[in-house]
C-alpha cells in the first residue's frame, strides 16, 4: 500500500491506495484502531481512498487496508512550520526600506557635515 503524502500535518489530507485485494472486495482502513476510510476494491483488485485524518495526532502510525489480506504502510503525522510568501515578501520589502534609509540618512549627514566645514 501507497501514502500519498506519506508524512502531513495534523488534520491535511492522505490518499491510500493499493493493489492485491480480492476483486470487489471491501477496503476498510484505519489508523491505529481509528477507521479512516472505506472503499471497494475494482474487479483488478487495485483501490484509491481519501483518509480523514483530523482526529490524528503527531506521531508515527501504521495505517491498515483490510481487504481479503492486510496491506499496511508507515504514516507520519509532524507539525509543520513554514515561511508563507506573504512574510516572506514583507521581510523583503523592509529590509530594502532599512537598507534605503540607512543609504539616503549616511548621505545627508555627510553633506550637513560638508557644509559645516565651509
Amino acid at each position: 500500500m501507497d501514502l500519498t503524502p506519506s508524512s502531513v500535518g495534523p488534520g491535511a489530507g492522505v490518499t491510500a491506495s493499493g493493489h492485491g485485494c480480492d476483486p470487489q472486495a471491501p477496503v476498510d482502513v484505519t489508523i491505529g484502531d481509528v477507521a479512516v476510510g472505506k472503499t471497494v476494491a475494482g474487479v483488478d483488485g487495485a483501490f484509491e481512498v481519501p483518509l480523514v485524518t483530523g482526529t490524528v495526532d503527531v506521531g508515527r502510525y501504521q495505517v491498515t487496508a483490510k481487504c481479503g489480506r492486510t496491506l499496511v504502510a508507515p504514516l507520519d503525522v509532524v507539525l509543520v512550520g513554514s515561511i508563507g510568501a506573504d512574510t516572506f515578501t514583507v521581510t523583503v520589502i523592509l529590509f530594502f526600506l532599512v537598507l534605503g534609509g540607512w543609504y539616503y540618512g549616511h548621505r545627508l549627514a555627510s553633506h550637513l557635515l560638508a557644509r559645516r566645514g565651509e
